[in-house]
């Protein structure tokens, strides 16, 4: 058994036991036990490295065994802690409205409900106030409660729509060729684990509705996904401010390809030979916009009957509910950041305040809607779920919820700590009145903050205001294998170059003068292969070769390293999916499972994830127009992995497609690992302090670690 897998499933059973642990801490839901701080951070921690730790699973195995086994499991062992108080309020309500009266008809302390009153009514929070909970919610507690009038049927309902959840993320992550492990940010998450297999919140009936409603847009399924969206919206009012954003996307759609033809396949694609004509739309621009307002008019109707037709039984109360939403919303604050900053340390009103962050948020939705055609329907989610979880006056820790299925689809640093750190919520049961002192406030924000600063900064401000490229342009992909003396491993990696599911353009292996059979062994090579001379020093020959490349896309493959079959297929669902993608890494795993280069692919998973550095042996690729108009690929000998990620982060998109190639450990010995660890952990912070200065002076620094590392490295 590797050392991976071992790991992995130790990490499993430790997270087994503190998910088990935390059930036994919380016999009622304001258990005031320390003890759920600690571990739901332990919970967090343990279910990163869950994560960023997964075995290598092949095909339908990664996510049976690697998510949905796991995930059940973990939910298993969180279903015994004690619902939320909130459940008492969908039970009780739920049975009222069974036995035909409104919720919002009246508050639940009044006389004329004395009849209906029992235990739940007893553990309710607020009776005073109205209820704030939409119609289609009540509506779906009503059925519930038929079923039968239980918190746990309500806990097995939620967890059911978490599940789906899950399902849809996977999905999502396997069309946009991005790792399936990446799932398990949300499947392992202890915010997810706690809010619905622990206290029970019916959020996952709106996020279960809210990511489909993502899936079916993205496979084309327009109505579908204006359903789904509208369903989302009427459970729980959240995602109001993206229903536009469904709406108008079937239109985008249509007049961004009005009368142009569609991309021919590329040599290799997975076409079954189709001709051109048979990828071209109607040229017609009045039938195309014709349809698309038929459609767009559809649209509107079918979501205004899912908002409206639920509001219709409760027509004589309804306006008592917006006096609850007022009331639950508007006359109280509860850890939220940018609010609590305000109303506390500027100690402004609470009306200037709410306007404060009405306007900031107000102007976050106005320029979403400004790009709305510029970027995936995922992108616009996270940008406004996210700025609404932060500019919220009230924010309980399952808000985060919300987010992590979109992190799933990008990976986001800040969103990750805030699920960790989010234990210190429990805090609130603990504290001699309910809430956070300012320390646990600052324990629960300020990582997530830190870690947000230094995404802006690392990248220039581009994790905000990302370039684009146009999606509509064919893909084609160039390899360029930089050789030197690589006869050795160079029939292995053009080996795997011939396997692939689908084949790229071209491979150009760019060689600096080898005396070996390097040479003679490209010759002898099918694949489409020519080979280019140029300088010593990998720098040098990857620039000649995105320079001689005929691809829209170059991927940057070494002699001593091995692509997964599918690896460019995969590749290429990622780039047509995102328009801010500029380039990235693949992954990287070694040839051998020694237990002491398991720490090496950890920490060079996180780097190319979190700070967006790859180094060459992880597969590094690039769009070709935008490397060379940014120079992102440096002509110098060492450290022009490092260089051109720097380069690719501060000028666009970077992504980790986490789909790991095979390299050889030989220069990773067993009984030198460790000295060659430090070596070039010395070599890469030299370069980073001297790029901090200027990258004149870390060019120039180049050479005297080139001769460093390959005096003493080898």
């Amino acid at each position: 058994m590797s050392a991976r897998v071992i790991a992995w499933v130790t990490l499993f059973i430790a997270c087994c036991i503190a998910a088990f642990a935390y059930a036994s801490v919380t016999p009622t839901f304001d258990a005031p036990s320390k003890w759920r701080v600690y571990l739901c951070v332990v919970l967090g921690v343990l279910g990163l490295f869950l994560t960023l730790l997964m075995p290598r699973f092949s095909g339908w195995r990664l996510p049976i065994f690697g998510i949905w086994m796991p995930a059940i499991l973990l939910r298993f062992m969180l279903f015994p802690t004690a619902p939320s108080d909130d459940v008492n309020r969908y039970l009780w309500e739920g049975h009222l409205l069974a036995n035909g009266i409104s919720p919002y008809a009246q508050t639940a302390d009044a006389e004329s409900l004395m009849e209906y009153r029992d235990d739940f009514w007893q553990a309710m929070n607020h009776k005073d106030k109205p209820t704030a909970y939409p119609p289609l919610a009540e509506l779906g507690f009503a059925v519930v409660v038929s079923m039968a009038y239980n918190p746990l049927t309500f806990k097995a309902f939620f967890v059911a729509a978490d599940l789906l959840t899950l399902a849809a993320v996977l999905s999502l992550l396997r069309r946009r060729g991005l790792s399936q492990a990446y799932a398990g940010f949300y499947a392992f998450s202890p915010v997810v684990l706690i809010a619905f297999a622990g206290e029970a919140h019916f959020d996952a009936w709106m996020l279960a509705a809210l990511v489909w409603a993502v899936w079916a847009a993205e496979v084309g399924r327009q109505k579908l996904a204006v359903v789904l969206i509208s369903i989302a919206s009427g459970v729980k009012w959240v995602t109001l401010p993206l229903l536009a954003f469904f709406v108008i996307r079937g239109f985008a759609g249509l007049k961004k390809m009005e009368g142009q033809p569609l991309a021919c396949p590329q040599i290799g694609e997975s076409s079954k030979d189709r001709s051109c004509e048979d990828l071209v739309p109607p040229t017609s621009s009045k039938y195309n916009i014709c349809e698309a307002v038929t459609d767009i008019s559809s649209y509107i109707f079918i979501s205004l009957l899912i908002l409206i037709i639920p509001g219709l039984c409760f027509w004589n109360s309804l306006p008592a509910l917006f006096e609850g939403l007022f009331q639950f919303g508007g006359t109280r604050s509860f850890n939220g950041p940018i609010y609590d900053s305000l109303l506390s340390g500027c100690e402004l009103p609470r009306d200037v305040c709410t306007a404060i962050v009405g306007g900031l948020f107000a102007g976050v939705l106005l320029w979403r809607w400004s790009v709305r055609e510029a970027f995936t329907l995922d992108a616009h989610c996270r940008w406004v779920i996210g700025s609404l979880i932060v500019l919220s006056p009230t924010v309980h820790f399952w808000y985060l919820a919300w987010m992590l299925p979109f992190v799933c689809l990008r990976p986001s640093l800040p969103w990750l700590v805030l699920s960790v750190t989010s234990g210190t919520y429990f805090y609130v049961w603990i504290n001699d009145a309910w809430g956070l002192s300012a320390a646990q406030r600052w324990m629960f924000w300020a990582p997530f903050f830190v870690a947000l600063v230094y995404e802006v900064w690392s990248t220039r401000g581009r994790v905000i205001f990302p370039l684009r490229r146009d999606v509509a342009e064919p893909v084609s992909v160039s390899i360029v294998i930089p050789t030197l003396n690589a006869a050795y491993q160079l029939g292995g990696a053009l080996a795997s170059v011939a396997r692939q599911s689908r084949a790229p353009l071209e491979v150009i292996c760019v060689d600096a003068g080898s005396v070996d059979t390097t040479l003679e062994i490209t010759n002898r090579s099918e694949l489409p292969l020519r080979v280019l001379e140029a300088p010593q020093g990998r720098g040098q020959q990857i620039a000649a070769g995105i320079e001689a490349a005929r691809g829209t896309w170059i991927c940057v493959l070494h002699a001593d390293a091995v692509l997964a079959d599918s690896a460019l297929e995969n590749f290429v669902r990622s780039v047509k999916t995102d328009p801010a993608v500029m380039g990235g890494a693949f992954g990287q795993r070694f040839e051998e499972n020694q237990a002491e280069l398991l720490l090496i692919e950890l920490l060079n998973d996180v780097r190319g994830l979190f700070s967006r550095t790859s180094f060459g042996d992880q597969v590094q690729f690039y769009h070709r127009e935008s490397a060379l108009r940014h120079e992102l690929m440096p002509k110098q000998p060492l450290m022009e992995d490092v260089e051109s990620s720097w380069r690719l982060r501060e000028a666009g998109g970077f992504l980790f497609l986490n789909q790991p190639c095979e390299v050889c450990h030989r220069s990773w010995k067993a009984s030198e690992w460790l000295t060659r660890f430090r070596l070039v952990m010395r070599l890469v912070s030299r370069y980073r302090f001297a790029r901090l200065r200027s990258r004149e002076r870390a060019k120039s620094l180049s050479e005297s670690l080139y001769q460093e590392y390959y005096n003493k490295g080898k």
